[in-house]
């Protein structure tokens, strides 16, 4: 039984390491197979399945119904062809059996071990959820990071078996980021916070947590001005990709932020070079819709004091000739409300004020505006945007109410 162990040993000594983030390639040595060298798709997406279910025997008909799905009238011989030229590939890291061949099925050669990335970066994951010690935490999540190259290739993620993998590795970066931004937080490491939020930021571009922590990592460094741009293209972000508010946790950042800036007394001067614009203003003013709507009650109470009329006008942009489409998934919509954003920039006057209300609305503040001049400029807008939409079956709408 002894020599039996210690051959088993002498013969457990080819090794192969696998990356699934980012790009796919496999390695051994100084030799590399990746989706380019393989030469073909279905080709990477098989040895990829072979390495992913390596610790069991894999049956032909469970490899047809994934790869062909009655894609083709001999299914097996497809599968066989396939199999042997991904034998054939192997052959270039070396001339070991990496698949065998077993009775209706095929196992990957239980004598070859594989390391993986996806597997060291789930073992990271789990000590980290297990740590005590924040400086070792600390470095554990930094390298898991670091080992999450982005998800797996657009080429290969589309894959249905691959999308629970690709749903449960961005789930599981996420929270391990999050960790360490909650160790930044406490520490008050704000430029830190800052770049590792910027950096996570693309593998999820509406997580409110990272958002939140962007900001308050800028209003930590004494960067306010940036902290109040950013709280703006999120609040705009959010009605563009979801048609809602910003949310109550970022509201809240934002009412501190404010609250922050009142504690300090400052001279008049600094208030006034604080506060103006730095470049000549040019067209409407545009903000979120929570700032619009204290400048309208502002805007109310300067009129009502002054027993004056001004108007407020919206805009709607609406699929024409009865086409209904899911707004949230409408790329035309999309399109239409980008050109009506650009029209406003271009058509209305400085000192007018304008913020995207819904996914596929526009409010407008007139200033100094009577009732004809409002029906001017919204015609205005409509014509310029007729000529410019093109034949997108979209039409635009706008409604004039006085302010009360």
């Amino acid at each position: 039984m002894i020599i039996y162990h210690l051959w088993d040993i002498v013969r457990m000594k080819s090794k192969v390491s696998v990356q699934l983030f980012g790009q796919f390639c496999l390695r051994k040595d100084d030799v590399v197979l990746n989706e380019e060298t393989l030469h073909s798709n279905k080709l990477t997406k098989l040895l990829i399945y072979m390495i992913i279910n390596r610790d069991r025997v894999i049956l032909y008909q469970e490899l047809i119904d994934i790869f062909w799905e009655g894609k083709t009238k001999n299914p097996q011989n497809a599968l066989k062809n396939l199999m042997y030229r991904l034998r054939v590939a192997l052959k270039a890291i070396g001339e070991e059996e990496y698949i065998c061949t077993m009775s209706g099925a095929y196992r990957w050669n239980p004598e070859i071990e594989v390391e993986t990335d996806y597997e060291q970066f789930e073992k990271l994951a789990l000590e980290i959820r297990n740590e005590t010690d924040v400086e070792k935490k600390k470095q554990l999540c930094k390298e898991a990071i670091a080992g999450y190259q982005g998800n797996i290739s657009e080429k290969l993620g589309s894959e249905p078996w691959l999308v629970s993998k690709i749903v449960w590795y961005r789930s599981l970066f996420m929270d391990v980021a999050k960790e360490l931004g909650k160790i930044y937080e406490k520490e008050e490491a704000w430029s830190n916070l800052e770049a590792l939020c910027n950096d996570v930021l693309p593998a999820d571009s509406l997580d409110e947590d990272l958002h939140y922590w962007i900001i308050k990592s800028l209003w930590g460094q004494k960067k306010n001005d940036l902290a109040m741009m950013h709280y703006e293209n999120v609040s705009r972000m959010f009605y563009d990709s979801m048609g809602i508010h910003t949310t109550e946790k970022l509201q809240s950042i934002f009412q501190e932020i404010m609250e922050d800036a009142e504690e300090y007394e400052k001279d008049i001067s600094y208030l006034i070079n604080e506060m103006e614009e730095k470049k000549n203003p040019k067209g409407a003013f545009f903000c979120d819709y929570q700032n619009f709507r204290q400048i309208y009650r502002v805007e109310a109470r300067r009129i009502y004091r002054l027993n004056m009329a001004e108007y407020i006008l919206l805009f709607t942009l609406k699929r024409s000739g009865g086409v209904k489409r899911k707004k949230s998934a409408d790329s035309g919509l999309i399109e239409g409300m980008n050109l009506l954003e650009k029209l406003l920039k271009e058509l209305l006057r400085v000192g007018d004020v304008a913020a995207r209300y819904s996914l596929n609305q526009y409010i407008v503040l007139l200033p100094a505006c009577n009732y004809e001049s409002g029906i001017l400029v919204a015609e205005r807008i409509e014509k310029a945007f007729r000529k410019n939409i093109g034949n997108k079956h979209l039409e635009l709408n706008h409604e004039l109410r006085e302010l009360k």
